[in-house]
């Protein structure tokens, strides 16, 4: 099974200098203003929110190696392309701070889902429910914490969206159940099955404590939210690959469109910023 290879920036240069520049890709995941105001020579632009449209551009038999600007963005999409069948794929640890010689944050220790492959339909939607509640949550408590109208209209817009998906999970787990809980304890169930697995990783507030003052500035919050959102459509995409029957997949391919739009909103947010 393929493994996401963490690099630090020596590992990676001499990754790059191990191989000719058309031996292996080397994948820019920032917004384009990021790019444009300094990258890595030979760097090819794909930012984040357009990546899962944008695919089928690279090589999936060539060695990547993705970078970001402090290593959250681009493990994201690392985990994005080795669920769509990348075979060799590398993060830089760090991002182009690390590149740089500046601190940053290193292997991303965030995991929204822990997803084998093995799980039942309801241990999927179950899953898929906390990892939406988690979202949710996030979003919420972002919105109680900016200061713009802008800003808050945006998290809230963004925690409605996790809130309808909610409401789809479990109407599609209604569907399939042979013994169906209430929402209640549906909710219950899952939220607790996260607890447990520690929603393998840490929990974002856990996440973002760890790292006091990354995710403070508009910017870092909106680099955190798109590497979750990134981890969600992840999730559904391969969710979508294993489903069993045509309906589970249907579904699950929505939620993967859903989660894409939301990618790109917080990628025209990103430019805002910049």
């Amino acid at each position: 099974m393929p493994t996401i290879t963490q690099m630090t920036p020596d590992q990676a240069r001499k990754f790059m200098e191990a191989g000719k520049p058309d031996a292996y890709t080397l994948l820019d995941v920032r917004q384009e203003l990021e790019y444009e105001a300094d990258h890595i020579p030979g760097a090819r632009l794909v930012p984040l929110p357009e990546l899962p449209d944008r695919l089928d551009e690279l090589d999936r038999e060539m060695p990547l190696l993705v970078y970001c600007a402090s290593g959250g963005r681009s493990m994201a999409a690392a985990a994005l392309l080795e669920g769509q069948g990348f075979k060799d794929v590398n993060n830089l640890a760090g991002g182009m701070s690390a590149w740089e010689g500046e601190s940053a944050f290193g292997p991303m220790e965030l995991g929204m889902v822990d997803f084998t492959g093995a799980e039942s339909p309801a241990e999927a939607l179950l899953k898929a429910y906390a990892m939406e509640d988690t979202l949710q949550t996030f979003y919420v408590q972002r919105a109680d914490m900016a200061e713009t109208k802008d800003r808050i209209e945006l998290f809230m817009q963004l925690a409605g969206f996790e809130d309808r998906h909610k409401d789809v999970l479990y109407e599609l787990y209604t569907r399939i159940a042979e013994e169906v809980m209430s929402r209640e304890e549906f909710e219950s169930v899952a939220l607790r099955n996260a607890e447990e697995a520690a929603e393998g990783g840490v929990p974002v507030s856990e996440f973002m404590d760890r790292f006091p003052g990354a995710f403070d500035s508009d910017q870092g919050v909106l680099e955190l939210a798109l590497m979750v959102e990134a981890q969600a459509l992840d999730y559904y995409l391969r969710c979508a690959m294993r489903a069993k029957n045509k309906d589970s997949m249907d579904i699950f391919q929505l939620l993967a469109r859903e989660e894409k739009a939301h990618l790109k909103v917080l990628g025209k947010q990103m430019d805002k910023q910049s």
